[in-house]
C-alpha cells in the first residue's frame, strides 16, 4: 500500500474532532474504542473539501470477497453532518447505505454511532463473521473498515487516516501502515478507501508469532476466547504450509502477510447458526473465525486447510484481478465473470500445494476431488462466466458455493489440459504467474480479454475448453481427463467397502447433542435408530471438539476393530458393540487410480501432481 502523509494526533472525544495542523488531503477518521455503549462506538469522519452542492455518503452494499449484498449501512444510527463551525447540516437517508447531505460545500465532518454485526439477530441478511465487526469492550474488537465508515461519492480514491483511541493493553493486528503514536492511540494510513477496506484490524491482548519464508514475513495474531489456542501453536501449524507455498511460487509474491485469527468456543454467543466457520481473504492479510478444538491435530489440520486457500489469494486477486475488482464499486458493484479463477483455481491450488509439499497424500487429494464432484452435482450445469457476472441476482446467488466445488474441478482439468497440450512445458501455475508479473496489484486486466490471454500463452486448443466448460454449460469431461493422468472415474460403480452399514449423524446445537440420522436399526451393525443420541464412543464422551475424530470412523472405518457406542434412546441409556463388515455397495462418483497406467498416463500424472525440482 502507498504510504499516506503523517498527521498530528487527533484529539478525539464523543463530541468531535479537534483541528490538526498540516492535515493531509482526504479523510481523517476518529474511532474511540475506550468509550463503548451497548456494543456501539462513535465514528467521526472529517471529510475532504466537496465541490458539489449535495454530497452522497456511501456505506458499502457489497464488498470484495463476499459475493452477496450485506448492506453495512443498516448498522448506523444517529447520522449527523456538520460544517466547520459545528452547525448541523440537513441530511436524509436513501435506503440502507446512502446519506444525502445538503450544503455540502460547507461540510466539515460527519458523526454517527455504529453497531457491530456479530451480535445482529437479523439472520435473513447475515454477515459472515470474518467480513463483519465485533465490539467486545475492553476485550476484543474486529474492525472491518467497511462496516464502520464509508466515503463520499466521487471521493473514494483519496487518502484515509484513521486514528483509534484504544485501551493500552490491547494490540491492533493489521497489515495497514501504522504511524508512531502512543500506548492508547494508533494512527493508520491508507492510499484510498479500496486500500483501507482491504486491511482489517483486530484488537486484543497480544498473542502473536511470526516467521520468515520465501522472503516474506508471516505474522500470526490470535484471540482465543478460552485461551485454548495459542499463536505459537498456530505458527507451528502454518509454517509447513507457508513453506510449501513459497516452494510452489518460487518466492513469495508479497513482502509480508498477516493471519488475523479469532477462535470462539462452540458455545460462544458470537457463533451464529447461519454463519458456520471459515475465513475471508485480503491482499496482505486474512481474517479467520474458527472454533476452539481440544484436539490439537484436528486444529492444525483445520487451520492448514482453511489458511492455504486464503493465503493463495496473494496470487489472485492481489496480483491478478479485473478492473471490476481493482476499482470496486461498493455501492452498485459490477461483478467479474472470473470466479472460476479467483475462488475455483485458488481452491485447486490449495489442495495441490499441500500434495506437492508432502502435507497430504495423493489418496487425500483424490478424496477431495471426489467430494468436489459430489457437491457440484447439487447445482445445475450453467455458464460459469454468466453465473459469476450475475452472482448477485436471484437466479444465481444460491449457486455461489459452487465456485469452490465445480470451480476447483475447472482449475484441475484446465491444468491437465494445458500440461498435456504443452508437453509439460507450462502449468496453470506458470501461466498465472506470467499474468501476475504482467499486471500485479496496481494494474487490472480487462474482464473480456483474460481467456484470450491464457489461450495466447498456452495453446490454441485451450480455447475450446473455455468455450465448452467455462463460458458454456457442458458437463465437465471428468472420465476423459482423469484417464489422461491414470485415474478412473465412474458416476456409479459396485465396490466392496468396510462399513457399519447406513449411518449418519446430525448435531442439535441447542441441546449440544449428536443424533443418529439416515438409518434404520436393521441397516447398521449397531442397531441404532433415528433420533438415538450418541453419548460416548469407546468410552470417550462425545463433544463438538472431538466429534470429527470419534464419528468419522463410524461412517468410514479404517480398521476391522470393534467399536463400542453408548447412546440414549428416549430416557434409557444403552451400550452396543459392533465390528465393520465388508459389504458390496454402489458407490457414486468413484475416483481411483488405474492398476496399470500407460507410460503416457504416468508421465502426465507426474507432471500435474508431483512437485517440480
Amino acid at each position: 500500500m502507498r504510504k499516506g502523509c503523517v498527521l498530528l494526533a487527533l484529539g478525539l472525544s464523543l463530541s468531535g474532532v479537534v483541528e490538526a495542523q498540516q492535515a493531509p488531503a482526504g479523510y481523517q477518521i476518529g474511532v474511540n474504542l475506550q468509550q463503548v455503549e451497548n456494543d456501539r462506538i462513535k465514528i467521526v469522519v472529517k471529510t475532504p473539501p466537496v465541490r458539489e452542492g449535495k454530497a452522497t455518503y456511501v456505506m458499502p452494499s457489497v464488498v470484495p470477497g463476499s459475493y452477496s449484498k450485506k448492506d453495512y449501512g443498516r448498522f448506523i444510527t444517529g447520522f449527523q453532518a456538520y460544517d466547520a463551525k459545528g452547525r448541523k447540516l440537513k441530511s436524509s437517508r436513501d435506503g440502507n447505505n446512502v446519506y444525502i447531505i445538503d450544503k455540502a460545500r460547507t461540510l466539515d465532518r460527519i458523526e454517527y454511532l455504529v453497531d457491530d454485526t456479530w451480535d445482529s439477530k437479523d439472520n435473513s441478511n447475515f454477515i459472515f463473521q470474518p467480513g463483519g465487526t465485533n465490539i467486545d469492550a475492553g476485550r476484543n474488537f474486529v474492525l472491518n473498515h467497511y462496516g464502520l465508515y464509508g466515503y463520499l461519492e466521487g471521493y473514494k480514491m483519496l487518502p484515509y487516516q484513521v486514528t483509534i483511541e484504544k485501551p493500552a493493553e490491547l494490540y491492533g493486528a493489521t497489515s495497514l501502515t501504522r504511524q508512531p503514536a502512543s500506548p492508547t492511540q494508533d494512527v493508520f494510513t491508507a492510499s484510498s478507501y479500496v486500500s483501507l477496506a482491504d486491511a482489517p484490524i483486530m484488537y486484543s491482548r497480544p498473542d502473536t508469532a511470526s516467521f520468515m519464508t520465501g522472503g516474506a514475513r508471516i505474522s500470526v495474531s490470535v484471540f482465543s476466547e478460552t485461551g485454548l489456542v495459542k499463536a505459537a501453536e498456530v505458527r507451528q501449524a502454518m509454517q509447513p504450509m507457508a513453506e510449501a507455498l513459497a516452494k510452489f511460487f518460487g518466492r513469495m509474491p508479497v513482502p509480508a502477510y498477516h493471519f488475523i485469527m479469532y477462535f470462539p468456543a462452540f458455545s460462544s454467543p458470537v457463533v451464529n447458526k447461519q454463519g458456520g466457520f471459515g475465513a475471508m481473504e485480503h491482499s496482505y492479510s486474512s481474517v479467520y473465525f474458527l472454533p476452539e478444538i481440544a484436539d490439537a491435530e484436528r486444529t492444525r489440520s483445520m487451520i492448514r486447510e482453511v489458511a492455504s486457500h486464503e493465503f493463495l489469494h496473494i496470487l489472485t486477486p492481489l496480483n491478478m484481478h479485473s478492473r471490476e475488482i481493482g476499482e470496486f464499486d461498493f455501492r452498485n458493484p459490477q461483478m467479474s465473470q472470473h470466479l472460476w479463477l479467483y475462488e475455483g483455481v485458488t481452491e485447486y491450488f490449495a489442495h495441490l500445494v499441500q500434495l506437492q509439499g508432502g502435507l497430504t497424500q495423493e489418496e487425500d487429494f483424490r478424496k477431495e476431488m471426489k467430494s468436489k464432484i459430489e457437491q457440484a452435482q447439487k447445482y445445475g450445469d450453467v455458464s460459469f462466466t454468466v453465473m459469476s457476472r450475475q452472482i448477485l441476482e436471484n437466479t444465481y446467488k444460491d449457486m455461489y458455493e459452487n465456485v469452490y466445488k465445480k470451480g476447483t474441478l475447472i482449475g484441475f482439468l484446465l491444468d491437465i489440459r494445458i500440461q498435456e497440450l504443452t508437453q509439460g512445458r507450462l502449468t496453470l501455475r506458470d501461466v498465472l504467474l506470467q499474468l501476475a508479473k504482467k499486471y500485479g496489484p496496481e494494474r487490472p486486466f480487462e474482464d473480456d480479454q483474460l481467456i484470450g490471454e491464457i489461450v495466447a500463452l498456452t495453446h490454441p486448443d485451450v480455447r475450446q475448453f473455455f468455450t465448452d466448460y467455462v463460458q458454456g454449460s457442458q458437463p465437465l469431461p471428468l472420465s476423459e481427463y482423469f484417464e489422461k493422468i491414470g485415474w478412473r472415474y465412474a458416476p456409479k460403480a459396485r465396490v466392496l467397502v468396510k462399513a457399519f452399514g447406513e449411518l449418519g449423524f446430525k448435531y442439535d446445537q441447542d441441546k449440544q447433542e449428536f443424533i443418529v440420522a439416515q438409518t434404520r436399526a436393521e441397516r447398521n451393525g449397531f442397531g441404532l435408530q433415528n433420533d438415538d443420541v450418541i453419548l460416548q464412543v469407546n468410552g470417550t464422551p462425545l463433544s463438538m471438539e472431538n466429534a470429527e475424530k470419534l464419528l468419522r470412523p463410524l461412517v468410514e472405518p479404517a480398521t476391522d476393530g470393534k467399536v463400542r457406542i453408548t447412546y440414549r434412546r428416549g430416557s434409557t441409556q444403552q451400550q452396543v458393540e459392533a465390528a465393520p463388515q465388508e459389504l458390496e455397495a454402489e458407490m457414486k462418483n468413484l475416483v481411483e487410480p488405474l492398476s496399470t497406467p500407460t507410460p503416457a498416463q504416468r508421465a502426465l500424472h507426474d507432471q500435474v501432481l508431483r512437485p517440480r525440482a
